[in-house]
């Protein structure tokens, strides 16, 4: 069950094996052995794995139904942009959060 939920995370973030590897600093062998030989992380990579995704160690491992990285707290339009942030690539999420800073730095001088 972890290949399969781990393999649709990569998918929804747009990213193949070599590329999470890369950026989770996991490495890519470590990487194939879950997804082809249905090896599972050790509790370490678990964490890391989660972190990466923002999500938690139990919907990894199937303990929870619902991949809900989000806190409770947020509106609808906080969620929507949460999610599509998190499709972005490392480039675009940079430039988003430089065009978000200088929104708000607009905002504040009533621009």
């Amino acid at each position: 069950m972890f290949t399969e939920i781990f393999n649709d995370l990569l998918d929804e973030n747009n990213l193949n094996r070599k590329q999470f590897a890369e950026k989770s600093g996991i490495p890519y062998t470590t990487v194939i052995g879950w997804t082809k030989l249905n090896r599972l992380p050790d509790y370490t990579a678990l964490i890391k794995i989660a972190d990466f995704f923002g999500c938690s160690v139990d919907f990894l491992v199937n303990r929870q139904n619902e991949y809900d990285p989000r806190p409770s707290n947020i509106s609808l339009s906080e969620q929507s942009l949460l999610k599509n942030f998190r499709k972005l690539n490392s480039e675009n999420r940079e430039l988003l959060c430089k065009l978000s800073k200088n929104l708000v730095k607009c905002q504040k001088n009533g621009n």
